[in-house]
């Protein structure tokens, strides 16, 4: 009878008793036990298990040596697209042509004007120099020129026509002046016979008559005053001679003057001139947009003939030719502390699923000195990663990865208790909160 019975001693006990004389269900002991060693296990794994610190830094794809963003540095209106995106182009290929009509009007004014200003140049140098005037065989104004050789025969002819006459006034001074002294000569030679016969006369007073002896005098009282005469017109005709040869050379040097002084006049006009021309001409050429390197057009920004750029506008982005890509990304300020060079990153490109087709891997090659200022973000530093892959594989595909891709850079920079990642911002909570007053 024993052997059929299945009913706990404890059934009819009163329920007091029969709680505190059951046996303790094994399935619940063993759950205890399996969740206090699951909470041991945790604690141990929170404070000894470690997992790498990563700094998120966003950024995007870029060739060595930047994009080449190109802008114009006037207004105007496009006259001509050349290029399509992605179309491959050399250094000083055309890719825009802006409208320089206003431009191109005003440099051929002032290289007009610089052509006219280096003639008159030229002519005063040959003046100065006493060379025959040669235009420029570069200037085609046959009407210019003519004028600058009229101005040239003019010039010279009036001076050599003052020269020639202070020249013939000198030799005729000087002729009068040679027949001055050879009257001085002969009037001296005179004098001198004059002089002896009145001596003669002198001693021989008593026994001539006095009147030979007055004669004698008078002749040489007359050849005296005679020659005195002659020297004053001598004297005169020497300073006019002078006169004249200082007049010669005051003629000559204020003519070398006025020349000069109009070249320094008219070599800085040109020097002026000829720096406007250049100005001008820079515009005209920065009107023609054209390919700074050998590559590929990244971005073609404006795409309407006619329509209208202002200055610094951006119309089109070139990207170098084989040059080797970078990441450049943005670090926060508070994390560039963590970061140095050659560390390690991974990137992953926003373009494909990183879960299928993995991510870039590479190493910090440079770490700005000095923050920037991003509207979002505030104070962050520009990094720079080398890659050491460019292309991801998956499903069979090889993708490339290419300029102005948009990506994500975790750099591993430590690793830490899992428990600190709970136990810090207690710890920052409670020391701001009890530094507050």
């Amino acid at each position: 009878m024993n052997l059929f019975h299945t009913k706990d001693k404890h059934e009819f006990t009163p329920l007091l008793v029969e709680i505190e004389e059951r046996p303790t269900s094994p399935l619940g002991r063993g759950l205890f036990y399996t969740i206090i060693a699951i909470l041991v296990v945790g604690l141990l794994w929170l404070f000894f298990a470690k997992i790498d610190v990563v700094v998120s830094a966003r950024g995007k794809v870029i060739p060595e040596g930047e994009i080449k963003t190109l802008q114009p540095i006037e207004s105007g209106s496009i006259s001509a697209i050349h290029v399509r995106e992605g179309q491959a182009v050399k250094k000083g290929d055309l890719l825009i042509e802006i409208d320089p009509s206003v431009s191109e009007t005003d440099l051929e004014s002032k290289q007009k004007n610089l052509s006219l200003m280096e003639l008159e140049i030229g002519r005063l140098n040959a003046l100065i120099k006493e060379k025959p005037f040669i235009p420029n065989p570069a200037c085609t104004d046959n009407a210019a020129i003519s004028a600058q050789q009229l101005a040239y025969i003019s010039t010279k002819s009036a001076y050599d026509q003052q020269i020639m006459v202070t020249e013939q006034q000198i030799q005729q001074a000087k002729a009068q002046s040679q027949s001055a002294n050879a009257d001085t000569a002969r009037l001296k030679q005179l004098l001198g016979n004059a002089k002896e016969h009145e001596a003669r006369l002198n001693e021989v007073l008593d026994i001539i008559a006095k009147r030979d002896y007055i004669d004698a005098q008078n002749q040489r009282i007359e050849y005296q005053e005679q020659l005195r005469m002659r020297e004053h017109a001598q004297s005169q005709s020497d300073a006019h001679i002078a006169e004249l040869q200082n007049q010669l050379r005051l003629t000559t040097q204020q003519y070398r003057q006025k020349l000069l002084e109009e070249l320094t006049q008219k070599n800085k006009e040109a020097t002026a001139l000829r720096t406007e021309v250049e100005a001008s001409l820079f515009r005209h050429t920065k009107q023609r947009i054209l390919s700074p390197v050998d590559g590929y057009v990244g971005q073609l920004l404006v795409h309407t003939v006619g329509g209208v750029v202002t200055p610094a506008e951006k119309l089109i982005t070139v990207v170098p030719k084989d040059a080797p890509l970078l990441i450049k990304a943005t670090v926060m300020n508070q994390d560039i502390g963590f970061v140095t060079k050659t560390m390690e990153s991974e990137v992953k490109i926003d373009t494909y699923d990183f879960q299928k087709y993995g991510l870039i891997h590479g190493h910090v090659k440079h770490i700005a000195d000095d923050a920037i200022e991003d509207e979002k973000l505030g104070s962050v530093y520009e990094i720079m990663i080398t890659p050491t892959n460019t292309t991801l594989k998956g499903e069979g595909k090889t993708l490339p990865i290419h300029a102005g891709m948009s990506v994500t850079a975790e750099l591993k920079v430590g690793k830490r208790r899992v428990i600190e990642f709970f136990i810090y911002p207690m710890i920052k909570y409670l020391d701001e909160g009890l530094s507050v007053r």
